[in-house]
């Protein structure tokens, strides 16, 4: 028979939400089967920004997409973000048990979002994929709708210069896991990646003036530093099996 301390328990338990971040690449929906209960409701906007993007008839290869394209994609990607928005503000006052999935590349947007959350009543864990910047490469080359390798490298920067934060911030309730292949290239080669995925992406943008040339040429020279300083820090990895036990504490 369930005592009265577990019914209040089961009665007064408050809703999950997990956040899964990454870069391109980095194996979310994969993981995420692995180790988070089925029960949970996946909110990605990528999922609808494919569907649109297939039902729009110019593909998903954005890095070989033709500036009509890029501008046709951007607007689809505004119209996915709204409907995923929707999607998140229905579950969310409904107190359902959700999955965030994104890159959490902006550390301001999400840490806002997790402090919405929890003024909801959920409580909140992140679970952090890391892999190299030649294997989120790589594996967005090899995808389906891949990036431009620009929004990539930018994207992988972004996200490990947040992790410290988000470690901090989420404190127990965090996990990172190394999702690397073990033959995995762990260095950045700028040279290296700008012949075997920059050079080879046909996509190209409308025409630039010197003046946003100079900024485009500063701020990649910017992003290949941050990224050569980032491969070389040492971070504290969590197994698949250690994630998944930290999370069947939490949920």
């Amino acid at each position: 028979m369930i005592s009265l301390i577990e019914m209040l328990n089961e009665i007064t338990s408050s809703p999950k939400a997990i956040f899964l971040a990454g870069p391109a690449g980095s194996g979310k929906s994969t993981i995420a089967k692995q180790i988070i209960p089925n029960s949970y409701i996946i909110i990605n906007v990528d999922d609808t920004y494919e569907e649109l993007l297939k039902s729009s008839g110019i593909g998903m290869n954005q890095k070989d997409f033709t500036p009509d394209q890029l501008s046709k994609a951007a607007k689809l990607m505004a119209q996915a973000r709204k409907q995923s928005t929707q999607q998140y503000k229905e579950l969310t006052q409904g107190l359902k048990d959700v999955v965030v999935d994104g890159t959490g590349a902006s550390s301001n947007a999400l840490l806002k979002k997790k402090k919405e959350l929890e003024d909801l009543g959920y409580s909140t864990f992140m679970v952090a994929l890391y892999v190299s910047p030649f294997t989120s490469l790589e594996r967005n080359k090899n995808r389906d709708r891949s990036l431009l390798p620009s929004i990539v490298l930018r994207t992988w920067r972004d996200v490990n210069n947040s992790l410290k934060v988000y470690r901090s911030e989420f404190g127990e309730n965090f996990t990172l896991i190394n999702n690397d292949p073990k033959d995995a290239k762990t260095g950045f080669n700028k040279d290296e990646i700008k012949k075997l995925f920059i050079d080879t992406a046909k996509a190209k943008g409308k025409p630039k003036t010197p003046e946003q040339e100079a900024k485009s040429i500063a701020e990649k020279e910017k992003i290949n530093s941050d990224i050569e300083d980032l491969v070389k820090v040492e971070r504290e990895f969590d197994s698949v099996e250690d994630a998944k036990a930290k999370l069947i504490k939490f949920t």
